[in-house]
């Protein structure tokens, strides 16, 4: 049998470089036609903290530019997905409950379909109410594992994480390699366990695949 592969399109590194490889509004509203029209992506990573930041940054509206950027997508069919840092919610510093709970609420709105939630130090504790908040809000609640090396951070490890997070109602586990360091016989060995033991799709975002260097 033909096994389905769907490719999803993140970008990362691009909110976060200098100035002048940022893109605007209105490019971005350019380019999403050409994406679309590829016909090759299921999923484009939309927006996050950074995207937001830089909005604000370049004195544009955030709220308006997710809407515009999301809309091509969202009339295609492919969903659109964004970052999320648990308990800094889209900032680099701890947030509110009460202003995250909306925030995912808002994101819906916008037309963003898939909360991409980490947390630096694999906590599940900073992961419960991004999972709870996403699915209240009628989202898909991605929970990723920030993957890195060392002798603590084995595959036995990963999984006390993962049944934690299975638990809160994930939907979706990412293995999220921002440093590119993740020896591929462990993920490979994770991903393996994760989906032995669980009906639960699983992503990965290593800097083989993209360069994915967000700050925990």
């Amino acid at each position: 049998m033909k096994k389905k592969v769907e490719f999803c399109l993140v970008y990362r590194d691009m909110w976060q470089s200098s100035g002048k490889y940022v893109p605007r509004v209105d490019q971005l509203k350019e380019i999403a036609p050409v994406i679309v029209k590829m016909g090759c992506f299921s999923r484009v990573e939309t927006n996050g903290g950074a995207f937001e930041q830089v909005n604000l940054l370049y004195g544009e509206n955030p709220n308006k530019a997710v809407r515009e950027w999301v809309k091509p997508f969202n009339e295609a069919g492919i969903k659109t997905m964004m970052l999320e840092r648990a308990l800094n919610g889209l900032r680099m510093f701890p947030v509110p409950a009460d202003v995250r709970r909306l925030m995912f609420k808002v994101k819906k709105a916008q037309g963003v379909d898939i909360a991409r939630s980490f947390c630096g130090l694999n906590d599940h504790r900073n992961l419960e109410l991004s999972v709870k908040y996403a699915k209240e809000a009628g989202m898909i609640s991605q929970a990723a594992l920030s993957i890195t090396y060392s002798p603590i951070h084995t595959v036995d490890y990963y999984m006390s994480v993962v049944d934690k997070l299975v638990e809160y109602g994930a939907d979706e586990i990412g293995l999220k390699d921002m440093a590119g360091v993740g020896r591929p016989v462990m993920l490979g060995q994770l991903v393996k366990q994760i989906k032995e033991k669980y009906n639960i799709l699983t992503s990965s975002y290593s800097i083989t695949v993209i360069q994915d260097r967000a700050s925990p």
